[in-house]
This record gives structure tokens, sequence and C-alpha cells, in this order.
């Protein structure tokens, strides 16, 4: 069984950002390949193994889409829906909470208005050594991002902005980088799909997942910093879809590193079944308890016709 990972996925549009994404008629005839090369695994039996109710897998492909975008729900929930399949939306809940663009898709909006080595020429100037205080750097640098089609200026901006930084400063270099570059930032209700559009999807047989509230690296972050991000926005979803059928979760940017053990604790005591990270493998028997908590996706690029169109800086 294959669990794929998707981000932006869209058509003819001109919505923010101009960024790296899929286009619909890609994804469509990825889907194509999938059911002809590995079918589709089905919703209960896939639920089912995961929770120990059944021994084997199912054998196909399962379907996991990031970050609540507004594409989900225009291009691909349709789509799905079309199909009769079903897929796993994982939604970070600030947006609706503060009213305000995640950090990590201002950046996107960023590389929508400036190439990479522009960016990493303003990031370099903006930042300065104080605001890096994580010690584990090297290890970001190493692991980070290595399966992006992205140019080296824009993998060396993402990691400075992303991981190097210290949390308590990556808002305001963002705000500085725009104010510097001069981005108009698009509003959150045309970026992201809507409290009431997760209902609906949950209601056709989608399954609604928790990305935390800010989607920060939490293994940079202390034990009570990633409770509250886990269980605060599993709440937020508990309450914006009547009730989650099934309680799951996926790693922000979803690198072994970027989880603890202490984040897999957190997890099972907030009564989460699965969860998702990023990994090259297909889901094993060797997968169920207690490793469900680790689950293997795979970037969709790595199939047939899922390369990215749009910038990449």
């Amino acid at each position: 069984m294959k669990a794929i990972m998707y981000h932006y996925v869209r058509g003819s549009t001109d919505r923010s950002p101009d960024y790296y994404h899929l286009d619909i008629d890609d994804f469509r005839r990825q889907l194509d390949y999938f059911e002809s090369e590995f079918g589709f695994a089905d919703r209960d039996a896939f639920i089912e193994f995961i929770t120990g109710e059944r021994e084997t897998p199912p054998t196909g492909v399962i379907l996991t889409f990031d970050d609540g975008l507004r594409d989900h729900v225009e291009f691909v929930f349709p789509e799905l829906k079309k199909r009769d399949l079903w897929g796993m939306f994982y939604v970070p809940t600030g947006p609706y909470e503060d009213g305000t663009l995640l950090d990590v898709h201002r950046i996107h909006t960023l590389l929508g208005e400036a190439d990479g080595e522009e960016l990493l020429e303003h990031t370099q100037t903006v930042v300065d050594e104080e605001m890096v205080p994580f010690k584990r750097r090297t290890e970001y640098r190493n692991e980070s991002y290595e399966r992006q089609d992205n140019t080296d200026a824009t993998t060396q901006a993402k990691r400075i902005l992303n991981y190097f930084i210290s949390d308590e400063y990556q808002t305001q270099v963002i705000d500085r980088l725009v104010e510097r570059i001069g981005v108009s930032e698009p509003s959150v209700s045309s970026y992201y799909m809507r409290p009431t559009e997760l209902q609906e999807m949950s209601d056709a047989g989608m399954i609604i997942g928790a990305h935390t509230v800010t989607h920060p690296v939490l293994s940079k972050l202390d034990e009570d910093e990633q409770r509250s991000e886990i269980t605060n926005s599993f709440e937020f979803l508990d309450d914006a879809v009547d009730g989650l059928p099934v309680r799951t979760f996926c790693y922000p940017y979803g690198g072994s590193f970027s989880f603890t053990d202490v984040t897999i604790s957190i997890l099972e005591a907030s009564d989460c079944e699965w969860s998702f990270m990023v990994k090259q493998a297909d889901i094993t028997c060797s997968d169920l308890k207690p490793n469900t908590h680790s689950l293997p996706r795979y970037d969709c690029n790595e199939f047939p016709h899922g390369e990215a169109s749009g910038t990449i800086g």
C-alpha cells in the first residue's frame, strides 16, 4: 500500500502564490496511472488495518493532501468525488483562529515574487547570527528539502527561514522580507479552505486530519509547546466537523528530524490513531503499532505525471 502526498494542485487560476504546483490535468493523469498500476485502497479497510482490526493491509494507493489549501476544495475534491475516491486532508488551524497566513506559506508567496537568488540575498541581509541558535542546523542542512526540485539558492533560503532561525524571529524576518521585496499577501479566505467546507468534505467521506496550529518544526519546540500545537489543532477540527470520526495527524515538513519521541507520546495521549511522516516506502504490516505514528508517504513527484509546474525559484 502506497500513501501519496500532495500540496498545491490547481488548474487555471490567478490565485497566489505563483509557486510550484501540480497541474490539475497532471493530477488526473496521475490518478489514471495509479488506477491502472496499483488501484486505490478501500477507506474502511485502511482504517481497520491501521487500528488493528484487520491483519493485512489493503492493496493500492491512498491519497493525502497537506495544508488545507483552497486548491483542495476547488480542484481536488470535485475530482475525487467524480471518481468515487477518498482522501485525507491535513489542516493547520492557525489561520482560522488568528486570520493570518502561516509563515511557511508567506515564504511561498515571497518565492512567487522573487527568484531564489534574490530571496537568498535579502534573507542573508535581514538575518544575523544571533537569530540562529538551534544546535541541529547541520542535521537540517543535510536532510531538509533533499527531494524537492529547487535551485540551490531557493533551498538555502528556505532552510534559513524554516529551520535555522529561532521561531521567535521567524515572523518578524518574514515581515521585513515582504516589505523589502514588495509582496502583496493574499487573504486567508483566498488561500485556505473554509471551516464549512471541511464539514462538507468530511460528510462526503474525506478524512480531515490535524496538522498543528502554526505548522512549526515540532522537534524545535519544548514539550508544552508541542502539546499546545497538537491538542489545539485537534480541538478546533473537532468543532469544525462536528466531531472527528477518526483522529489522524501528519508532521509539518515530515522528515524523521521534524518530530521526536515526545511528539509521539503527545499524539498517543490525544487518542490519535495514526500519523504520517515523509519517507520513500510502502505501508506494510510492520507499520502496525507501535509504528503507526511514523507511517511513510511518497511525494507525488516520485511517480509519473507528478512533475511540478509553475515557478520553482
